[in-house]
């Protein structure tokens, strides 16, 4: 069978990759194998396996919820990192290189992938400052949570009930995050000034995160050796620790209950799908970056499912580790279990520091616990970053001499960008950052992404492109989930969460003012307009009819 023009160039192109060994070298690659699946895990293992996905199982249904997050983890969750994989491995470029050579008209899901990104570590190295402030104040004996004496404690303060929250006052835990560490102010609008603990701690954190990737994956491929494996460790002894205490076995049942009633609720479905997204981190970049540094023959099919299944099997390890404190918590306080589990920072900052606190040697299971926080940030940190320097690098590959250079502006930049969340009413801006960029932005990239690829490029041109160069086959069910189920679960919750959506709030589920709504949508619109206005501009200052223009730049075949 003769090759069509289409065939011809893809195989051109493969030559001239393959063979282009000295620009693969300058850009970088993985020394072993293992580095890049840690540097995948380590960037989808993160906070949130820890703080949300317990809590959601808990909420959902228990047992009942792995059922339709097990379901999306193969029809959504893995299609979707295996065209990630493939996209960085096949073009060994990052976003925005690589999805000019998708379709050259919709270039700007790369840069709308970047956007989201440069938000995302914004404000996420802001909570890796507050995890380094308790890890400081775990070497203080007694643990400053316990206790109603300190200087920022209220009138409201009660150390009944094992320093948990209680209907007649507020715990020590609670007390010294909102007002020991945040200083909260009382609303959204009173941003108030710098706390400059807290701003010294995010220079501090910028400074690890500066020494974790300024040499590129060279350096950041040996640190994820004791980053990925030591949170294992340590979640390990946490559970062996907290399976032995009072009442644990009444948070595991808690945690695992199965509610076939919730399977009935479209909440539950969308929560499931919701969390894939958001667990494994794909839709934003990195692990099209990650990928981008591997041999070209490599199985993707393969690492997708090591990666997705590690993740998975992390967040259903980490329930336990986290209920067992929550059962024993409410077995010493006396309260139902509903009033002590909890999500997000709360769970983290809040709720198990407490629990820790009661537990013989409490000063040594904090630092354990928040010594786990900051490494598991780091490789989250770390995968963020090296896409923000891979689209430097691949606008302008001469500038791969000056990585470091690069890395620190980058670091500056961005730590002055973070500083408005080391104010007073930090929290607010972190809170609406999280809710208008996390899901919704992340959907819209999500979805034009996979589009792109199978109905723009092609999806059997792509898998064909990569079984030439990796020698393994993309099977059928693969190309359906990238042709018609993925795309359709996208399309899913994006609807879901716009019939059930409600504006972000703050303390008691109060709504931000009008004004925080109204900058919520404003990040959305950036995120949209970046997709969308380069392809207008392409459309109308490239010569040709409206349909010659658009077959041309869309690669359609």
């Amino acid at each position: 069978m003769v090759p069509n023009e289409k065939q011809e160039n893809d195989i051109e192109q493969d030559k001239k990759k393959v063979d282009d060994e000295e620009a693969q070298d300058a850009r970088g690659h993985w020394d072993k194998k293992i580095e890049f699946l840690l540097s995948c895990i380590g960037y989808a293992v993160g906070l949130g396996n820890l703080w949300r996905f317990p809590y959601l199982c808990y909420d959902n249904g228990g047992g009942a919820f792995l059922i339709p997050y097990t379901l999306f983890l193969f029809v959504c969750g893995i299609p979707l990192m295996a065209l990630e994989l493939g996209i960085g491995q096949y073009f060994r470029q990052g976003p925005t290189k690589a999805f000019n050579n998708i379709c050259p008209l919709l270039t700007g899901i790369g840069v709308s992938m970047i956007m989201q990104m440069l938000l995302f570590g914004i404000y996420y190295v802001v909570l890796f400052s507050w995890v380094f402030y308790f890890l400081i104040a775990s070497f203080v004996d007694p643990l400053p949570w316990t206790t109603c004496d300190n200087a920022w404690n209220t009138e409201n303060c009660l150390t009944g009930n094992e320093s948990m929250p209680n209907v007649s006052g507020t715990s020590p835990s609670e007390e010294f995050f909102f007002h020991g560490l945040l200083e909260i102010s009382n609303h959204p609008s009173n941003l108030g000034p710098i706390k400059w603990e807290l701003a010294l701690l995010l220079l501090i954190s910028w400074i690890v995160v500066y020494f974790s990737i300024f040499k590129g994956i060279k350096w950041s491929g040996k640190v994820v050796y004791f980053t990925v494996t030591f949170p294992y460790l340590v979640l390990i002894v946490l559970f062996f620790r907290g399976i032995t205490l009072k009442g644990a076995g009444l948070g595991i049942d808690f945690y695992l209950r199965v509610d076939l009633d919730k399977l009935k609720q479209s909440r539950t479905w969308r929560n499931a799908a919701t969390q894939i997204f958001y667990s494994l981190g794909t839709g934003i970049g990195p692990t099209i970056t990650l990928a981008s540094y591997n041999k070209r023959n490599n199985n993707i099919l393969r690492d997708a499912i090591i990666i997705s299944l590690t993740n998975y099997a992390t967040s259903f390890f980490c329930g336990f580790v986290v209920f067992s404190i929550l059962g024993y918590l409410s077995d010493q306080g006396g309260v139902p279990i509903a009033q002590v589990a909890t999500q997000g920072p709360g769970l983290a900052f809040v709720t198990y520091p407490a629990g820790l606190a009661t537990l013989p040697g409490a000063n040594v299971w904090s630092v354990l616990f928040f010594a786990m926080l900051i490494t598991l940030g780091i490789d989250t940190l770390m995968g963020g970053m090296e896409s923000l320097m891979a689209a430097v690098v691949d606008a302008k590959p001469k500038l791969a001499a000056y990585r470091p250079l690069i890395a620190f502006v980058a670091c500056v930049i961005l730590f002055f960008l973070g500083l408005v969340m080391t104010t007073r009413g930090g929290l607010y801006v972190l809170t609406l950052l999280n809710f208008y960029t996390a899901y919704i932005g992340t959907y819209i990239i999500a979805f034009m992404e996979i589009i792109s690829v199978t109905y723009f490029y092609g999806g059997n041109r792509f898998a064909k492109n990569l079984q030439r160069v990796t020698g393994q086959p993309i099977y059928l069910p693969m190309r359906i989930c990238w042709y018609i189920i993925t795309p359709g679960m996208i399309v899913m919750i994006f609807i879901f969460s716009l019939v059930n959506y409600g504006p972000a709030t703050y303390g008691n589920n109060v709504p931000f003012p009008w004004w925080g709504e109204l900058v919520g949508w404003i990040m959305i619109g950036l995120i949209i307009c970046a997709i969308f206005i380069p392809a207008i501009y392409s459309l109308c200052i490239t010569p040709g009819t409206l349909k010659e223009v658009i077959i041309d730049m869309c690669l359609i075949i």
